[in-house]
Order: structure tokens, then C-alpha cells, then sequence
């Protein structure tokens, strides 16, 4: 390593201060805060061609614009090699009705944190639930409005143990209370299989599949249910551990979005394993599953198609009475 890299490399630093960029019905055009560094530049502009595709996307099937739900992202950067910690928030657009979501965000160079990895989750979704926090003041903001830059700015959020050294799998403890039926009854309904066991042994084959073709040429974007009224980040964390039997995941640019309706049980983490793209905001919106190059764990279903695909036995091991909690489901080792 070269003195210039070693210098470089030195600078590196997180930044806690919050930014944000989007709209509100209190205020004719976009709420920004100082564009002041690349990374923030770049993120503001993968939303705003983001939400472009959307929009294309949209009229071309004659809809309106729904609103967004309620998400949670860490997304790597690939220009400035940054990775943002960020929400979106919908909260209608701006007074004059044209719609655009609210984003609040932070960031991290991505050099110093890896991964992200199962054990080094638990830092990542503090932030990211600080940032969701955010959510009942602009509600207070909106009912009562000022100077958006009096309420929010000058605000920080704890970046500590987001780094290439801290790791934590506490995680693992509240994984082994949640007990797999309650888990599976919760995310039932936005399942397209409804059957447990025949689901397990679904999900088992996908796992499979995915543990064979891994290679650096495979860029896959998948989603995977979440219980939205569970522990959020002991299901992510857990999803990355049953995808760390089946990926290299230190090796990829992967980016994640958590999205919902919190106040419903139905919800999904997306995980792309690649560069992120401005047509990936559509990961963000409504009828995300609709998408082509999507593989989502909520809408494999059993069948003559998926039989022939899997050729799996009907092994009873994987019946949901095998696997109790959590935890077991998550760190069952594929084939």
C-alpha cells in the first residue's frame, strides 16, 4: 500500500450528522439540507432518478402514484464508496400535491463497515431505528410548522460499533424466544404458500439452489418475509445469517431495504447483491414482488413447476414440528 492510500485511507470517517432531501405538504418544493459532501449529492440523485422510473413506471400502467410505505435502507454508494443509512417517508408530497417521499439519512464510508453480516447488525438497526424515530416529529412538524431547519438540524445519530471491528450477536439470544410456528402464522397471510411444512421445504431447496450457483457472476436480488410486529432486526440479522451458509457475503457490494406497513404484519427485507441501480427504487414501492428480476421467498408455492424445479424430497426434518424457534430455522445448514 502506497503512502497516498495509507492517507486516504486515514481520512476516513463516519458522519453522523443527519441529512435529508424530499418533500412535505407544508412547502411548495424539496426540503434539502446542504449538498456539502459527493456522497450526499450522489444519494439525493439516485432518488431523484429513482423516483423518475417510478413515475414512468406508473403512468405507463395508467395508475396514480401510491404512497410509499415506511422504509429502512442501508445502500452502498458505488461513486463515493459511501453506504447511507437512511428512511423513506411518504407523507403525501408537497402542498401543491406532487408527490415525492422524505428521506433522512447518515453515512458511513464503506470501507469501514463490512459486510453488513450477521453480527455486525445490531449497531446498523439502532441508527436505523433512530432515524425511523424521526417519523413522529415531522407528524409534529406538519401539524404545526416552522423552520424545518430549527427542528432538525444540527442533529446527530450514533454511529458507534458501525465498523470493521465491533461485532455483537446478541441478536442470537431473542432469536431462540421467538418461536417458529408464531413466527410463520405471522407472515402467513402475505405468503403464497400457506402450508408450513410444504413452505420449509421450499425455502430449504431455494437455499440450495442459491448455495450452488454462488459466484461472482451471480448478482441476485432477493426478498424475504418479515413479521412487522416481531423484533425487526433479530429477523434481519437472522435472514443474513441463514444467507451467510449460502453466500459470500463479504465480498459484495449489498445493499438492504426494509419495508412496510408497521402497523400491519406484512413486510420484507430486500437484499441486493450488487451495485445499486436508479431503476432499485422500485424495490421501494408498492407491488415491489411484481418485479421480474426479484426472487422473493413470500411467493414460492408448491406445484408441478416447483416440484420438477426442486426435485426435493419430502424430508422430515424441515416439518415445521422439527424446527422450533427462530433461531433454528435461520442457522440449518443447507445440503
Amino acid at each position: 500500500m502506497g503512502w497516498t492510500e495509507i492517507f486516504k485511507k486515514a481520512k476516513l470517517k463516519a458522519d453522523p450528522r443527519i441529512r435529508w432531501f424530499g418533500k412535505l405538504p407544508t412547502y411548495p418544493d424539496y426540503y434539502s439540507s446542504p449538498a456539502d459532501e459527493d456522497w450526499v449529492i450522489e444519494f439525493n440523485d439516485f432518488v431523484l432518478k429513482g423516483f423518475e422510473v417510478l413515475q414512468r413506471r406508473m403512468s405507463g400502467a395508467q395508475k396514480s402514484l401510491p404512497r410509499l410505505p415506511v422504509s429502512a435502507c442501508t445502500i452502498r454508494l458505488p461513486k463515493s464508496e459511501m453506504t447511507v443509512f437512511g428512511t423513506f417517508l411518504d407523507f403525501g408530497g408537497d402542498m401543491r400535491g406532487r408527490p415525492f417521499p422524505m428521506c433522512f439519512y447518515v453515512g458511513v464510508p464503506t470501507s469501514l463497515w463490512p459486510g453488513p453480516d450477521s453480527d455486525r447488525l445490531v449497531s446498523a438497526a439502532r441508527a436505523l431505528r433512530d432515524l425511523l424515530s424521526l417519523r413522529r416529529e415531522v407528524a409534529s412538524f406538519i401539524n404545526s410548522p416552522g423552520r424545518f431547519e430549527t427542528v432538525f438540524s444540527d442533529r446527530q445519530v450514533d454511529l458507534s460499533g458501525i465498523d470493521d471491528e465491533s461485532v455483537d450477536d446478541s441478536w442470537t439470544q431473542t432469536a431462540s424466544s421467538i418461536v417458529f410456528a408464531d413466527w410463520f402464522d405471522s407472515v402467513r397471510d402475505g405468503l403464497k404458500e400457506k402450508d408450513s411444512d410444504t413452505w420449509l421445504r421450499l425455502v430449504r431447496c431455494w437455499g440450495d439452489n442459491l448455495a450452488t450457483i454462488d459466484d461472482k457472476s451471480f448478482e441476485p436480488t432477493m426478498r424475504f418475509p418479515l413479521a412487522m410486529r416481531m423484533p425487526l432486526d433479530v429477523q434481519i440479522a437472522g435472514w443474513l445469517r441463514w444467507l451467510e451458509s449460502r453466500m459470500d457475503l463479504r465480498r459484495r457490494m449489498l445493499s438492504m431495504i426494509v419495508s412496510g406497513d408497521f402497523d400491519d404484519s406484512d413486510g420484507g427485507l430486500t437484499v441486493v447483491a450488487r451495485e445499486i441501480v436508479p431503476e432499485d427504487f422500485l424495490l421501494f414501492a408498492p407491488g415491489v414482488a411484481t418485479l421480474p428480476y426479484l426472487d422473493d421467498l413470500s411467493a414460492v408455492a408448491d406445484g408441478e413447476e416447483a416440484e420438477a424445479a426442486s426435485g426435493a424430497p419430502d424430508d422430515s426434518s424441515l416439518r415445521r414440528g422439527q424446527i422450533e424457534t427462530w433461531i433454528a430455522f435461520v442457522e440449518e445448514a443447507p445440503c
